[in-house]
């Protein structure tokens, strides 16, 4: 009776050890989550500020965009006076050189009748130089025969001295028109080649104000695109962090189940302890179309095939890191859950193709997995799944080259940076 007492008591302690040892795995848990939890949000908050700033950047790139048209505009009517101007001086180039040869004809029509004067005072002057100069004139007049033909004499000889007084005057006149047209044609020539050069110069300048315009706003499009993508990718990644969080408060409260379940368990198994009544029975799992085997341990192996691209820094692709595993196989290939967890997030990504993110609580440890690239998926966000649950079919989709599963772990929660992630060979039997 005493020994039985014993038994009892022994039994008791055993359960109430068991029971209190579960207590502290639960609120680890629950800790560890929580901690998670807060340190999602606060990159959410990062992220959205970064979002903030990619928009207020795209403001900015827009603002200068439309200064930039604004000045093209003013550049354009610029240009568009300028080469009026260009086209109004070419004209008056041509009006200029048909005046410059108006001129030229005058001038040696000018010359031609200065030439003709020239002679003809030249014969002057050797005729007075023979006779004697004005004497010649007295002679005439002393030789006429009668008062009429005096007054006659004298008036030829005023006639002829006011011809020679006019043609030296008109000889003169024509000097200077000849030197004053010469020097007319010499200014304009010079005005209009000199204002036909400016105007050229400044359609020149402004040529090439738009040209440096043009290549501005090509620079401020292409930050504009880039800014772009970058709050798409902000966007895709506060998404993710969403449903990451989301998911672990899930997780959180299913880890919480699953401690109570256990207890229950365990204590189940002390009656069956009790009783030499102690049922084993291995996880086995598997089955047939390619379905990879459920494994023993916190993890199983994702998928069927081998492994085409191991983690760390690749020989190819220009030496950049890897951050999973790649697993290669032909025909139709089940994936399936590597561990039990709350799926973060089912979607489309641009890079991953069809994609499945998973949250896991491990015995008071948060691992998340990510599956990339399946050709469907059979699960939504927010779906609790059991290690070894079919969750799609391997693919090509997103940036792939060839069908594949890209599967990373992480230990902890997912980040953009990836800093989490964890070389998978060394936690699952592959």
């Amino acid at each position: 009776m005493k020994q039985r007492k014993t038994k009892k008591v022994m039994i008791t302690v055993l359960c109430s050890t068991f029971i209190i040892a579960a207590i502290p795995s639960v609120s680890f848990a629950e800790s560890k989550y929580q901690t998670e939890i807060d340190r999602i949000k606060k990159k959410r908050s990062e992220v959205k500020n970064q979002t903030n700033a990619a928009n207020n950047k795209i403001e900015n790139l827009q603002a200068n965009q439309e200064k930039i048209v604004a000045e093209l505009e003013q550049l354009d009517a610029k240009m568009d006076d300028t080469k009026q101007k260009v086209s109004q001086t070419k004209d008056a180039v041509n009006s200029g050189k048909k005046q410059i040869e108006k001129l030229k004809k005058e001038i040696e029509f000018i010359e031609k009748r200065i030439d003709t004067r020239q002679e003809l005072l030249k014969d002057r002057m050797r005729s007075l130089q023979k006779t004697g100069g004005m004497l010649s004139y007295v002679d005439v007049i002393l030789g006429s025969n009668s008062f009429g033909d005096l007054v006659q004499r004298m008036s030829a000889v005023q006639v002829i001295m006011h011809a020679d007084q006019d043609i030296i005057k008109q000889q003169n006149l024509d000097l200077i028109d000849v030197s004053s047209k010469k020097d007319e044609m010499t200014i304009k020539q010079a005005k209009i080649e000199r204002d036909l050069v400016n105007l050229e110069d400044l359609k020149t300048e402004l040529a090439s104000q738009v040209s440096n315009k043009n290549k501005l706003m090509a620079s401020l499009k292409s930050q504009e695109k880039e800014a772009h993508e970058d709050a798409l990718n902000l966007e895709e990644q506060d998404q993710l962090l969403a449903s990451q969080q989301a998911a672990m408060q899930k997780a959180l409260e299913e880890a919480k189940k699953r401690a109570a379940a256990e207890e229950a368990r365990r204590k189940a198994e002390i009656e069956k302890n009790k009783n030499n009544n102690n049922n084993n029975k291995p996880s086995t799992g598997g089955g047939s179309d390619n379905t990879p085997p459920v494994s023993s341990g916190n993890f199983t192996r994702p998928a069927s095939g081998y492994i085409s691209s191991g983690f760390g820094t690749r020989s190819f692709e220009g030496g950049e890191f890897h951050d999973g595993v790649d697993i290669a196989a032909s025909g139709s290939v089940p994936v399936v859950a590597a561990g039990d967890g709350v799926v973060i997030r089912a979607y489309v990504s641009s890079t991953y193709g069809n994609c499945v993110f998973i949250t896991h609580n491990i015995n008071g440890q948060v691992w998340t997995t990510v599956y990339a690239h399946l050709d469907s998926y059979n699960v939504s966000t927010g779906q609790s799944v059991s290690k070894g649950t079919k969750i799609g079919y391997m693919g090509n989709t997103g940036h792939s080259f060839g069908q594949h599963l890209h599967f990373e772990l992480h230990k902890g929660e997912w980040n953009y940076g990836k800093t989490n992630a964890v070389d998978p060979q060394k936690y699952i039997n592959f």
